[in-house]
C-alpha cells in the first residue's frame, strides 16, 4: 500500500541542479505560499507577464504523484505555449495586472 501522507517534491531552479525529496502533504500549501511570495518578487524584478511557481502532477486516477516548485518568469506567448497544453496538472502562477482594453 502506498504511503499517502508523503508526497514527492522537486525544486527546479533556473540554471541550477534539481533538488528533490518527500514532504508531508500537510506542508504543501505552506511551501506553495512561500514560493508565491518569491514569485511576486520575481514578477516585480523582471517585468514578466507571468511567473510559474508550482505544478502538481496527477496520475490517470486523479491521485497526486508529485509537486514541483519553480520561479520561472514568462511572457504571455511563452506561458500559452508551455502551460496551456498541460494535462493532469495543476499550475500555480502569478500574473501581471494589465489594463483592460476598451
Amino acid at each position: 500500500m502506498r504511503d499517502t501522507s508523503l508526497v514527492s517534491w522537486a525544486y527546479w531552479p533556473q540554471g541550477g541542479p534539481v533538488v528533490h525529496g518527500k514532504m508531508p502533504r500537510k506542508d504543501m500549501q505552506k511551501t506553495l505560499q512561500k514560493f508565491e511570495g518569491e514569485a511576486q518578487k520575481v514578477l516585480a524584478e523582471t517585468g514578466a507577464d507571468h511567473v510559474v511557481y508550482g505544478r502538481k502532477f496527477y496520475n490517470e486516477d486523479g491521485e497526486l504523484e508529485e509537486i514541483r516548485f519553480y520561479l520561472f518568469p514568462m511572457t504571455d506567448t511563452e506561458f500559452e505555449k508551455r502551460v496551456i497544453p498541460l494535462k493532469n496538472q495543476q499550475v500555480y502562477a502569478i500574473h501581471k495586472m494589465k489594463e483592460a482594453l476598451g
